[in-house]
């Protein structure tokens, strides 16, 4: 297993020990044994629509997400959804982390659809809650997205490189 692994892990699951080894099981097989994993995981996979080879850095990200989403620490909004909605997806994260709710969503940004401006907006609603708004690499209409500690994105984003995972940090 990548050193790195397990850290990079624990930003996300603020040290759930269980959530933590489910994790790292599932991204080290990704990282290690890519026809492994879409093997052991292809439902998945045909649920996204891809049922045949893609590349493994394609692969590493949708195995992050999915195995993000799998433990309710990552949400993927539909690009029509607000950044109010998407405050009130991302609220059901900072529960699973046992953070505190943004609990302003129904006031921020409840006309516009999803974008650059709606993200900053997300954004600038978790700023007072010392909170970060991750985006991941992902090419089609939805938006996976999770919560980090602001003081922890930069570490992020240096270890989601170091193992090959593509994401965005606010």
């Amino acid at each position: 297993m990548h050193p790195e692994l397990l850290p990079f892990i624990n930003i996300f699951t603020l040290g759930d020990k269980a959530a933590t080894q489910r994790l790292a099981a599932r991204l080290d097989l990704v990282l290690t044994d890519a026809a492994g994993y879409a093997g052991q995981f292809a439902e998945e996979l045909a649920e996204r629509g891809i049922e045949s080879e893609i590349a493994s850095q394609e692969l590493r990200d949708i195995a992050l997400i999915d195995a993000l989403l799998a433990e309710d620490l990552a949400v993927e909004c539909d690009w029509k959804e607000t950044a109010g909605e998407i405050i009130d997806n991302l609220n059901h994260v900072l529960s699973q982390q046992e953070r505190a709710l943004v609990l302003e969503a129904q006031h921020v940004g409840a006309e516009e659809e999803l974008g650059p401006e709606q993200l900053d907006l997300v954004q600038d609603t978790l700023e007072p809650l010392e909170l970060a708004l991750v985006m991941f690499d992902l090419d089609g209409d939805s938006y996976p997205l999770s919560v980090v500690a602001q003081e922890q994105a930069e570490d992020l984003a240096a270890k989601a490189q170091l193992l090959g995972f593509k994401l965005h940090q606010w």
